[in-house]
């Protein structure tokens, strides 16, 4: 039997209280489905902006922005770029093929949804496949006028799968055992990325519930992307203009990481305890000089979480090298049992119920506090999500 008293959750069981902070239920909201923002404001100024500074919550919009952030403030941002992670291709039977000797007669009619997460050793790759997919299966596209092959080697626990992504010198040679044929020309992470901006879709997060459009590429993208490797922007960026961004460089000290947004972003939180929760990983890149600013930095402004994820990675979990890019996977999970040790300000957007990045927002002001701006936000309408409103806490 459990019960709630104002301490926790009892579990009479095992004679655990759980605190509040560390209950999944205690970062629950209610959000009105008409918050949810599924097309940009433009001009970018226009969004709304709620300013947390000292216990106190103003209204603002983004065109004053700077007017909230001391001169003396480092400004970190990801520079990140979204790739164009949803592909569409056909199964191929190899059977038919044999026979007909034809493509085109070997694919099947519908094309699978195959949503690309990054690159692995060995010429593999993470991918979901939407629909039934078994071990060695290939599935074909056509991309600058050549057929390029998708085939799974692993499937994982998770239902994830390990592929490879090639051409063929001689297309006759094709067949299910392909992994070390001399006939196979497996496509490098340059032609990759070239492939997926060609022949995919804009990854829109799922909650809004429509197809990319061509005023998606641009506005799913902050104007400062650089390095591609994000299935998912790094939201908060995306309300800077060229004029803001301009005003933050000629104004502000800065320095800018890259972490690749995985698509684990949107995995929810399902643990009763948070602590049990285990946090997506995501590929973290900082130039030696860029860390040297962060680590010397007095005050951090942070511009997204995924900013916040990589300054608190750095100064915790970061490996020491001796290169001139510090390098790693980031797991770090921030929430208030694992405060930042060296971000006190923040930008960022408007975050789902239970996840992860609300519990990151809790981390840096507490729960309490983080529920009642939300409660505040929601009855004045601002908008949620990737493309909503936003909120700086300083």
């Amino acid at each position: 039997m459990q019960y709630n008293d104002s301490k926790g959750l009892y579990n009479d069981a095992m004679e655990i209280a759980i605190p509040n902070d560390l209950l999944l239920s205690s970062y629950d909201f209610v959000l009105p489905s008409n918050l949810i923002a599924t097309q940009p404001i433009m001009p970018k100024e226009h969004a709304k902006l709620l300013v947390y500074h000292n216990g106190e919550i103003i209204h603002s919009t983004f065109k004053d922005l700077f007017t909230y952030i001391p001169k003396d403030y480092l400004i970190v941002l990801n520079d990140t770029k979204v790739i164009h992670a949803r592909l569409f291709a056909n199964k191929l039977s190899v059977e038919s093929f044999m026979l007909t000797k034809s493509i085109q007669d070997s694919i099947s009619p519908t094309a699978r949804e195959i949503f690309y997460h990054k690159a692995l050793d060995g010429n593999m790759h993470l991918v979901q496949i939407r629909g039934k997919a078994k071990l060695y299966d290939i599935f074909a596209l056509q991309w600058n006028a050549e057929n390029i092959f998708i085939q799974i080697f692993n499937i994982r626990e998770n239902g994830y799968k390990e592929v490879a992504f090639f051409k063929l010198y001689d297309l006759s040679l094709l067949n299910k055992t392909l992994e070390h044929s001399h006939n196979v020309i497996y496509l490098s992470q340059e032609q990759m990325f070239a492939m997926l901006q060609t022949c995919g879709k804009i990854p829109l997060p799922p909650y809004m519930k429509r197809e990319s459009t061509q005023q998606d590429l641009i506005h799913y993208q902050s104007i400062f992307a650089k390095h591609s490797g994000s299935v998912a922007a790094p939201t908060a960026s995306l309300h800077f203009s060229e004029s803001m961004f301009a005003f933050l460089q000629q104004h502000y000290n800065h320095a800018f990481v890259t972490l690749h947004v995985g698509a684990g972003t949107f995995q929810p939180v399902t643990s009763i305890n948070i602590l049990h929760h285990t946090i997506h990983t995501e590929s973290c890149i900082i130039a030696k000089a860029q860390a040297q600013k962060i680590l010397q930095a007095q005050k951090i402004l942070c511009i997204g979480t995924t900013a916040m994820r990589s300054v608190e990675w750095l100064i915790d979990k970061a490996p020491q090298t001796q290169e001139d890019f510090i390098v790693g996977n980031n797991d770090i999970f921030l929430h208030p049992y694992n405060p930042p040790k060296k971000v006190k300000a923040l930008l960022t957007n408007f975050h789902l119920p239970k996840s992860s990045l609300l519990m990151l927002v809790s981390s840096l002001i507490g729960r309490d506090a983080t529920l009642q701006i939300y409660k505040e936000a929601i009855q004045h309408n601002y908008r949620f999500y990737s493309y909503g409103d936003g909120m700086l806490i300083i």
